[in-house]
């Protein structure tokens, strides 16, 4: 694929441009990439996933760091201005095609993974998702039905299960950390193909707020 075309396209400034390169791109189909070689799953569609472009979106909207794709970092900028929006979502679609059919690992995964990737969060149909640090006593709930969990859990998460304290429930932010940090690294994982994993599961049950303890 021509880059040089695709940045050319994408400095144009209008928004159906960016959205004709995003096309040329998606025509130029590289099945031998990094992400296509090793994270089929996680690629977005160009033509749907609309949910999760706008997450992406307002993932790059917020980011304090300039994206290294040329396109994605024309899409950060754009989408601080106002009146850009439309243009900028084009900017990131096509950016992301860009690093679809990268070899560039090493360069673009940073990238692929924060803008440009599914995650396990992605694939959740959950949003009640608990945002506060290990200080924040709402992992009190989740940790207290972890103890008594009896159904398949992710190795890691079992490990956090089996140090917790049996005989009370009396969490501190040592035991509420253990959970935040296992539910933060698994929401951020790219999602590989398969549903209804015990991880997955897990994250439902135990990254949310308003569930029942059992």
């Amino acid at each position: 694929m021509n880059k040089a075309v695709l940045t050319s396209l994408g400095a144009a400034g209008v928004g159906g441009t960016a959205l004709g390169g995003a096309i040329l791109a998606k025509n130029h189909h590289n099945a031998n990439s990094f992400p296509r070689k090793k994270y089929k799953h996680a690629l977005l569609k160009l033509d749907a996933d609309e949910t999760i472009w706008n997450s992406k979106y307002s993932s790059l909207q917020s980011s304090a760091e300039k994206p290294t794709n040329s396109t994605l970092a024309s899409a950060w900028s754009k989408s601080k201005e106002s009146g850009k929006e439309i243009e900028a979502k084009n900017l990131l679609k096509q950016g992301c095609e860009e690093i679809y059919n990268s070899h560039e690992e090493s360069k673009y995964l940073k990238d692929f993974k924060k803008f440009c990737a599914k995650t396990n969060k992605d694939v959740s149909t959950k949003s009640n998702w608990i945002t506060g640090n290990n200080k924040d006593t709402k992992w009190n709930t989740p940790l207290t039905s972890l103890k008594s969990y009896g159904e398949a859990l992710d190795p890691e998460l079992s490990g956090i299960k089996n140090a917790l304290p049996q005989n009370n429930s009396d969490f501190d932010d040592t035991h509420r950390e253990w959970l935040w940090g296992w539910c933060g690294d698994t929401q951020q994982e790219l999602f590989d193909g398969i549903e209804g994993t015990p991880k997955l599961v897990n994250q439902d049950t135990f990254c949310v707020e308003n569930q029942q303890s059992t």
